[in-house]
């Protein structure tokens, strides 16, 4: 048969010709006709519509429609000289009585047939595609893979997915098979744990566990350990194979929930009562360290003290308990910054047995980093023959940053019980519902130890944490900006289950430590900026803690389009990204001013030069000696390598060579201390109640943050006017008390945040607790702040009014001195 289709007469002949080339021919019904197409490769000749009579013989050809170029019919009898000449007759399902009626007519004329499976999509674009093994289940039928990829591909144009993004949905696809599944899993239709499981972190192989009984360790001590464990944990049992208990220092490297903890205690409390020394505990916030205290304080029943070293508030709020300072205790408690503070001021902390620097991979963080490697040096000097162990999460780098820490590794790579990630894109209305949905499945679940399960969900923003913890029954806020007694009570109650879900920030990911079933992330990014491959495996690692749950959930609800950062990544390539990726290498580098502030740190701590190149080549991230130490001598700090009374101030309050110039040359002005303090950290932590309904109102954004730019446009071009009465009368007394200042570059010279900081600080000074401040600039300009921050705030002031008056002591101005300290015990309150 040739291509092309001519008047009738040609038709009949070159049907009748014994030498036209062999074809094929498809077969497919539908309800009135049957589809015929003759094949030569996949495209077909043309297009035949066959339609059936009833005879008393049977089903007989009625009409043959052909389309080519134009459509006609042509005699009923060509249908079946055709599918005579045909090589072979292929029927693909369809209508099924018409493909009945259809089968009897071939029956009748005696031609063979086989039934066959294509692509429903690729026939109705006239293309041929034979389906087998990787056909993908579709509204009833079959389609090809690339059919079914075109579907996925349309839908995930519309909801904006990454390539990334369609890639894990492609593979998704063909591992399930069915397309029906995949969009109803995008639409949220049906949430499948087969569909959305991305993997499992399997516990494997969780190695060999040790008897307590065969552990070196004083009977008093075995006996109390004895109520808590019967067995060590395998990470435990190979700290103590590594010689743990013989007084070996050990980078410990384990997932979250693996049993660290206990080895710093092991080590810690046998030298103590071995006359050793003392054991030093130091984490990286307060939380923890009230955390640890707490469980530590129970070894007073071998006679041993605790007692707490952090940089707990100095702002007086009533009815609160002082903290215990005494450095005379057994056992010392304290945050890195806590215990620094001693060594930067030459303090003398005993005889030191042991020292456990928990989250020791912190020594990567932007701004505490470089004082953690400086703790880590000046530690070393001052207890040479103590026992040093390091406990860390998994990194990328374990056997470099052991030896750069100068201690014996000791990697554990298991996890105790399996972790399933799951990945859902979703964004909007319906993620709250998923959430909800997904912490209520949660809820049900009840482990084989009898606990309950319970949620954490991780989300960017303390607003979100609110938002979102009040969409959900049973659910608490959890972040930086509540008071500590509001944290304590939440942590608490999550300890006993009597709270189902906590909402918290990213920001807290490293610390308090709630023993969930699952965790959510309801946002990939800390504050603005995606979080790295270390944050993300520390935040899920929460999920599954042994002796509580049999396994861990981990959610990950990224939203297609959502960008942090600048970084031109959406969230779901993000995620992807940090599903797959690698841990970080753990390999400090400080900037200038970090590295010259722990130099100077070092200085007060050396007793020659030779302690101070130690102290240099024992701290991380530091480049040359001398050229940090002619930058000091220039700002005045060091004389040779003695730190000057300068320096030592300087060192004992954490300033950096910048911070103390600018106290000098405020001071040098004559200018009041609040200015002094305000001059070098503005409170910003401040919001607008009414931002929603401003931004609805006007049809364009406005932040949230009322120092943000379109917040300061709106009140310095007057639009607020449009508004209604009552926000426009917060506006005018917002510009009316911060906005006059002649500055060119107003609203954006940093005036607004002076005043706003120091109006807090008059404030607090005429005696207003934290809460009337926040509800005085409620009241009168429509703002609120969280009064955790602004607790922290005052406290950082007291801190840098202690600092000036340090400084100005050193100035020989004690007028100015004077003036800072009666200032600082003004803000600290009575």
């Amino acid at each position: 048969m040739t291509g092309e289709i001519g008047h009738h007469s040609e038709r009949r002949s070159a049907v009748s010709k014994g030498n036209q080339p062999r074809f094929h021919v498809l077969a497919q019904a539908d309800r009135s006709r049957v589809l015929l197409l003759p094949l030569k490769g996949e495209r077909p000749l043309f297009e035949g519509y066959l339609r059936l009579k009833d005879t008393p013989k049977g089903p007989r050809p009625f009409k043959f429609l052909v389309k080519k170029d134009s459509e006609k019919y042509l005699p009923p009898d060509d249908a079946v000289r055709m599918l005579r000449r045909a090589r072979g007759i292929f029927v693909a399902p369809g209508d099924r009585m018409m493909e009945e009626r259809f089968i009897e007519l071939l029956g009748a004329y005696q031609l063979k047939y086989r039934r066959i499976s294509v692509c429903n999509h690729c026939l109705g674009n006239r293309r041929i595609t034979l389906l087998d093994k990787r056909a993908i289940r579709y509204k009833g039928g079959e389609i090809c893979e690339n059919c079914a990829l075109d579907e996925l591909r349309r839908e995930a144009d519309f909801r904006g997915l990454g390539r990334a993004a369609r890639a894990h949905l492609a593979r998704l696809l063909r591992r399930s098979g069915n397309l029906d599944d995949i969009l109803a899993l995008l639409s949220l239709e049906r949430v499948d744990p087969e569909l959305t499981r991305f993997d499992v972190m399997p516990a494997t192989d969780r190695g060999r566990t040790m008897d307590i009984e065969a552990v070196d360790l004083p009977a008093p001590f075995k006996e109390i350990l004895r109520s808590r464990l019967k067995r060590l944990m395998p990470v435990q049992a190979l700290s103590v194979e590594a010689g743990l208990l013989e007084g070996k220092g050990q980078l410990v490297v384990s997932a979250t929930a693996t049993g660290k903890s206990l080895i710093g205690e092991l080590a810690g409390v046998k030298n103590l009562m071995e006359d050793k020394g003392k054991l030093l505990f130091l984490v990286p916030l307060v939380a923890l360290a009230n955390q640890k205290f707490n469980q530590l304080s129970s070894y007073s029943c071998l006679g041993l003290s605790t007692t707490l070293r952090v940089g707990v508030s100095r702002i007086k709020l009533g009815g609160g308990k002082r903290m215990r300072r005494d450095l005379n205790a057994d056992i010392i408690v304290g945050t890195y910054e806590g215990i620094d503070q001693v060594l930067r001021t030459k303090g003398a902390l005993g005889k030191v047995g042991t020292v456990v620097i928990d989250e020791v991979h912190m020594l990567e963080d932007d701004e505490r980093g470089h004082r953690l490697a400086g703790l880590i040096a000046r530690m070393k000097l001052a207890a040479p023959m103590a026992q040093f162990i390091f406990l860390s999460a998994t990194v990328g780098n374990p056997a470099s940053l052991a030896q750069r820490l100068g201690v014996d590794l000791v990697e554990y790579a298991v996890r105790p019980i399996p972790i399933e990630r799951h990945l859902i894109f979703t964004s909007g209305a319906e993620k709250r519902g998923l959430l909800r949905e997904l912490v209520r499945r949660a809820g049900t679940l009840t482990s084989t130890t009898g606990y309950k399960g319970q949620t954490i969900v991780f989300t960017n923003s303390r607003k979100n944490c609110f938002a979102l913890a009040e969409s959900m029954p049973g659910a608490s806020a959890y972040h930086a900006g509540l008071q500590y007694n509001e944290r304590k009570r939440v942590e608490d109650l999550f300890a006993k289950g009597s709270i189902e879900t906590v909402v918290t920030t990213a920001a807290l990911a490293a610390g308090v430590d709630f023993p969930a079933s699952q965790v959510i992330f309801e946002s990939l990014a800390m504050g603005i900026e995606w979080l790295s491959v270390h944050e993300f495996n520390q935040m899920l690692g929460r999920a599954g803690r042994p002796g509580y749950q049999d396994r861990g959930l981990v959610y990950i609800l990224a939203e297609p389009g959502r960008a942090y950062g600048g970084t031109g990544e959406s969230e779901d390539e993000v995620a992807l990204r940090l599903l797959k990726g690698q841990m970080e290498d753990v390999a400090p580098r400080y900037d200038e001013d970090q590295q010259l502030e722990e130099v100077l740190a070092n200085a007060v701590a050396a007793r020659s030069r030779e302690d101070l190149e130690r102290l240099h080549s024992l701290t991380p991230g530091l480049d040359d000696l001398d050229d940090s130490l002619k930058r000091l001598r220039n700002a005045g700090l060091i004389r040779g390598i003695e730190p000057t009374i300068l320096g030592r101030a300087a060192a004992a309050h954490f300033l950096s060579p910048p911070q103390v110039e600018v106290i000098v040359q405020e001071i040098a002005r004559k200018a009041p201390p609040l200015e002094v303090a305000v001059a070098l950290e503005h409170f910003e932590a401040i919001f607008v109640k009414a931002a929603a309904r401003i931004s609805t109102a006007l049809r364009m954004p406005i932040s949230e943050r009322a120092l943000h730019g379109s917040y300061l446009d709106l009140i310095s071009s007057g639009e607020f006017r449009s508004l209604d009465r009552k926000i426009q009368q917060h506006c005018l007394n917002f510009a009316q008390d911060f906005l006059r200042c002649s500055c060119k570059e107003s609203p954006y010279c940093g005036c607004i945040e002076k005043k706003i900081s120091l109006r807090i600080l008059e404030m607090r000074m005429e005696g207003g607790t934290p809460s009337g401040i926040i509800g005085e600039f409620s009241d009168r300009y429509g703002l609120y702040a969280y009064q955790g921050d602004l607790i922290n705030y005052l406290d950082q002031m007291v801190r840098y009014l202690e600092a000036t008056a340090a400084v100005a002591r050193a100035m020989g101005q004690e007028d100015a001195a004077r003036e800072a300290a009666r200032i600082k015990e003004k803000v600290e309150g009575e």
